[in-house]
């Protein structure tokens, strides 16, 4: 589903208003995933292992640059791209934050660190938050 959000979002970038409505929708996919799987796991510490996985990539590359383990590499500039590539179903829905910035970085630079554990709990909430009866 990652993968043809990332190109549902970049192709509705050529119409206005419609990156915004996929971006949305994405994270109500993902919501509903989180209440389908618990319904078919019934195991919340295995539908965290799901989301830890899933964002895995994203989470390696918001580590690597928060702990500054990024300036090992030579390639290391690229890792907020990667992110930001990682992120691209939900890019859509930071451009309507007001700009401004902390510490000499824009706002949107710290949202890219929020969002990669923030996507991982819409997928792990409705485990914790209904029944499976009621899902």
């Amino acid at each position: 589903m990652h993968l043809t959000a990332i190109l549902a979002v970049w192709l509705g970038m050529y119409f206005p208003g419609l990156d915004l409505v996929l971006g949305v929708l994405y994270i109500i996919f993902v919501w509903k995933e989180g209440q389908h799987s618990s319904l078919l796991l019934n195991n919340p510490k295995i539908i965290i292992f799901v989301a830890v996985i899933w964002q895995a990539p994203g989470t390696i590359l918001a580590l690597s640059v928060l702990t500054g383990l990024d300036t090992l590499v030579d390639f290391a500039y690229y890792f907020v791209f990667m992110l930001e590539l990682w992120l691209t179903p939900v890019l859509p829905l930071i451009s309507v934050i007001p700009t401004f910035t902390i510490l000499d970085k824009p706002f949107y630079y710290y949202c890219f660190f929020i969002l990669v554990p923030l996507l991982a709990v819409v997928y792990c909430l409705p485990a914790f938050k209904c029944k499976p009866e009621k899902c």
